[in-house]
């Protein structure tokens, strides 16, 4: 089974502009929040619908976004610096290694990140061309429904305006469909299971993922490679 990017897979980077938006701080998103998600993904292979069902956390700070799957085995981590890079690393706690993407790499990735985008799990853009369709609330919050389509995907979703963030996104096209659904926000202060600390991660192993050619043999690599499914000869 490949190896599941939580965030990236919710955000559709294949669309995802290429520049960065630059906004000002005060414009992103920065209240501290912990969520629980839950997604459903299907795809239409073979004549065969196939789906996967999944629940995963997402936690935002002002200059720093993480996630982790349920069982606690595999997250993300983006962090950016003071000069404005965003630092990206693949976190495999059951293995204690990090896997580090250089930003010359991530062309060859078809990595390309706004942080806007990453913080809200949509860039202003694609929030701007989906139709407000109606104001209501959903977890005691203020929502508002928005309706469109982009790059031939129908997306519907349910934005909560106060937290910039989606209590559902609903995207189709002739491939399958993902469903992403909001089941839980807490202020980060508040919320019983938090990001994994920096010092823990800064004492795991750490790799360079332009490396991984190089490193065949290694037991960790191999079973990364494998599990994203590469063949490397």
């Amino acid at each position: 089974m490949k190896v599941f990017d939580i965030l990236t897979s919710v955000l559709g980077l294949g669309f995802l502009c290429a520049s960065a938006l630059g906004f000002a701080d005060s414009e992103n998103p920065s209240e501290q929040v912990a969520c629980r998600y839950e997604m459903k993904v299907m795809s239409h292979a073979n004549n065969k619908a196939l789906t996967d069902h999944r629940a995963w956390f997402f936690w935002r700070q002002a200059n720093m976004i993480q996630t982790q799957d349920a069982d606690g085995d595999y997250g993300e981590i983006w962090e950016r610096t003071d000069n404005g890079t965003i630092q990206y690393r693949k976190l495999y706690h059951t293995d204690k290694t990090a896997v580090e993407y250089m930003p010359a790499d991530r062309p060859t990735n078809q990595m390309s990140f706004d942080w806007y985008k990453l913080s809200s799990m949509l860039s202003r853009e694609e929030l701007d061309a989906l139709k407000l369709v109606k104001k209501t609330h959903v977890l005691g919050r203020n929502a508002e429904l928005r309706k469109g389509k982009t790059d031939d995907q129908n997306i519907e979703v349910l934005w909560l305006p106060d937290e910039k963030l989606p209590a559902k996104i609903i995207r189709k096209d002739k491939n399958g469909s993902m469903e992403l659904r909001l089941a839980e926000i807490l202020s980060l202060s508040k919320a019983p299971r938090k990001p994994v600390d920096l010092e823990v991660i800064a004492n795991y192993r750490h790799i360079d993922a332009a490396d991984f050619g190089d490193m065949e043999n290694d037991p960790f690599v191999k079973k990364v490679m494998a599990a994203e499914g590469h063949h490397h000869h």
